[in-house]
């Protein structure tokens, strides 16, 4: 992802943000419009009085933004880009929306360890010993939830427990995870000097090529997913990857359709053997009331073509489709 200017350099063109553009506290700036701001802190949404925030001065500031990446909003309405000190920054501009939105994600100063998200309650103490018992197996992990439920803190935190002296290499769509490692490569997509973008399918597979022990991929979105467990079932145990879904369970569906988008992809039963094969653990985070927590974490047993169901095991007390999912599968069904 290209990068514009930092947040800072944004203060003379955002009247009336510029303390929220400095405050540590603020997560995310939503801007719907002239004077319409919403922010988050700490996990909630709260409007913020911008009545300078004019029309014209959203326009300069989406001019701003674009021009260091020689870009025009005026001819590219749909903008992603990432501020210097790592935010990332969305613009929207007529005629693709009636106003001028831009909505900016920050990134606390502070990333959290696994002891931390259990010291603040937000990851139980089993669940983590689940998922450090898995990774020191060279057994992978899949991360899933909604969006800004979390997943890049847990993933962070997670990669803390993988081995000091082994190699990972991480993909990423944006330069977000902190890893404090001599021995990793980073990768990012969409830097070009073509027309011709690379795409983290790209990376994944040339990710093989630079010997990583384990493989990190910030978010599957597509067909990536079907060389990501290519990898994951041919010796590059102990990798984490994130999604985006509903729960645990449909994160593994969500992984499967993903794999499917791929051009040469397998036949869906095969497909979900992949997944089998390519993933023992799902945690699954949420945010609720301004809280950021793990709900659930199933481990992956199987898949039942003939019923077109997954069958799995919780880690944890967790939700209730874990409770009801532990009682109604047999030990014959779980397979060890």
């Amino acid at each position: 992802m290209k990068r514009a200017s930092g947040g800072g350099h944004l203060t003379p063109f955002l009247p009336g943000l510029e303390k929220l553009l400095r405050d540590p506290e603020v997560s995310e700036i939503m801007i719907n419009g002239p004077a319409n701001v919403w922010v988050e802190r700490a996990g909630k949404l709260e409007p913020h009085p911008a009545p300078d925030l004019t029309s014209a001065w959203l326009h300069r500031a989406a001019i701003h933004i674009a021009r260091p990446l020689g870009l025009d909003p005026a001819a590219r309405p749909i903008l992603d880009a990432r501020l210097e000190d790592g935010s990332r920054v969305a613009i929207c501009t007529p005629p693709a929306s009636p106003e001028v939105a831009i909505t900016i994600r920050r990134f606390g100063g502070r990333a959290f360890s696994a002891d931390d998200l259990v010291r603040l309650g937000s990851l139980p103490e089993d669940i983590l010993e689940a998922a450090r018992s898995t990774l020191a197996a060279r057994r992978n992990i899949l991360v899933s939830g909604g969006t800004g439920s979390g997943k890049t803190t847990l993933l962070n935190a997670l990669i803390e427990l993988l081995p000091e002296d082994e190699r990972i290499v991480a993909i990423e769509d944006t330069l977000e995870l902190r890893i404090d490692r001599a021995n990793c490569l980073r990768f990012e997509a969409g830097a070009t000097l073509s027309d011709t973008p690379v795409e983290i399918r790209d990376l994944v597979r040339h990710a093989l090529r630079h010997r990583p022990d384990h493989i990190v991929v910030g978010e599957v979105r597509g067909g990536e997913a079907a060389d990501l467990l290519q990898a994951l079932n041919t010796g590059h145990g102990g990798s984490l990857t994130t999604i985006h879904a509903n729960n645990a369970r449909s994160a593994l569906s969500r992984l499967a359709s993903c794999a499917m988008q791929a051009g040469d992809a397998l036949p869906w039963e095969v497909t979900c053997r992949g997944v089998v094969d390519g993933i023992s653990l799902v945690l699954h985070v949420t945010r609720r009331e301004g809280r950021r927590f793990v709900e659930d974490a199933l481990e992956v047993c199987d898949y039942d073509a003939a019923a077109g169901r997954w069958i799995t095991k919780p880690v944890w007390g967790g939700t209730e489709a874990a409770r009801e999912e532990e009682q109604t599968h047999t030990p014959k069904e779980v397979k060890a």
